[in-house]
């Protein structure tokens, strides 16, 4: 007689039953939270697998053991579980921010001779906008010196009296 493997094993829900000692509705339960979907064979009945058995099982033990925490223990868990991972993510940002500047700028020495070189090209922008703010102006008082005559002509006036 060839023996079977416990994959091979099928569990019918009268079984499931006995084992888990719950009843249909709770069945129903926990395979809503094990995500675990009851097979049907060739004559249509409804079955599991012994994968399926030990995921239900699982659930049923947290379902439990959560049951036995007081409500302060689970929000105290929550709470250190989640400074935990904010520690841990914070960690590791840290530590490719670091990693970044240092491929980057090869310590604080290359940070700095980036800022110099970065401060200089800003005065050199500067000086290059001071330039060409006056030849603007230059420019418009020179367009002023044109009266338009008509007919797209214009007629230069040599001086304009500003005086009031």
């Amino acid at each position: 007689m060839p023996t079977q493997s416990l994959n091979d094993i099928t569990l019918f829900p009268k079984e499931i039953r006995e084992i888990l000692c719950a009843d249909n509705e709770e069945i129903i339960n926990l395979c809503k939270k094990a995500a675990v979907v009851p097979k049907r064979n060739n004559k249509g009945l409804t079955y599991f697998s012994y994968d399926d058995l030990k995921k239900l099982q699982h659930v049923k033990q947290m379902k439990h053991s959560l049951a036995r925490i007081s409500p302060n223990q689970f929000a105290e868990n929550i709470i250190s579980s989640i400074n935990n991972v904010e520690k841990t993510i914070s960690k590791n940002i840290l530590d490719t921010l670091d990693e970044k500047i240092d491929e980057k700028f090869q310590g604080v020495e290359g940070i700095v001779t980036e800022l110099i070189k970065y401060q200089t090209e800003n005065e050199k922008l500067k000086s290059k906008i001071n330039q060409l703010n006056l030849k603007n102006i230059q420019l418009k008082m020179e367009l002023e010196k044109y009266q338009k005559i008509g007919f797209g002509l214009y007629k230069r006036q040599e001086n304009k009296d500003y005086t009031i």
